[in-house]
This record gives structure tokens, C-alpha cells and sequence, in this order.
């Protein structure tokens, strides 16, 4: 069998490479192969989940910040700037 074209494929679903490993080793697996392949990719669909919600939520606080900020005048009226000092303390 060649592996190439499903470990490719996986790593484009965000497998990393021991899951991909995992899964390759499911593949052979009569008794619990094809229920250990849909629990992986079930937990990689919700880490998938986690990691978009947690994007949406840092592009809606970014695109605040960018909507507030004049572009111009005193560095100290730039939300954004204000928002980096706040998160160094």
C-alpha cells in the first residue's frame, strides 16, 4: 500500500505526525480500526473547534481595537498600543 497519498492527506486534515501514525496503524486494525480512526478524527474535529473559536475570538477583540484607533495623533490615544502595555504587566 502506498502511504504517501493518505499521510499527505491527513497532515491537510491537521493530523500531526503521530496521530497520522495512529491512524496508519488503525488502518490494520479488524477489531477496533475503524471506531479508533472515528475517535481520532471526532477529537481532531473538536481541537479544530477550540482553535476557531479561539481564533474568532482574538480577530474580534483585533478588529476592535483597529476600529477604535484614530491612525493617527498621540501614541497615547492608540487603543491597540494601549492594549500591548496592558498585556506586558
Amino acid at each position: 500500500m502506498n502511504t504517501r497519498r493518505p499521510i499527505r492527506h491527513a497532515k491537510e486534515l491537521g493530523f500531526t505526525l503521530e496521530e497520522i501514525r495512529e491512524l496508519l496503524a488503525l488502518s490494520v486494525d479488524r477489531e477496533r480500526g475503524v471506531r479508533g480512526v472515528k475517535q481520532r478524527a471526532e477529537a481532531r474535529l473538536a481541537e479544530i473547534d477550540r482553535r476557531t473559536r479561539e481564533l474568532k475570538r482574538v480577530q474580534h477583540g483585533l478588529k476592535n481595537l483597529i476600529d477604535a484607533c484614530p491612525g493617527h495623533g498621540a501614541l497615547e490615544s492608540c487603543p491597540i498600543l494601549t492594549a500591548l502595555s496592558h498585556e506586558e504587566a
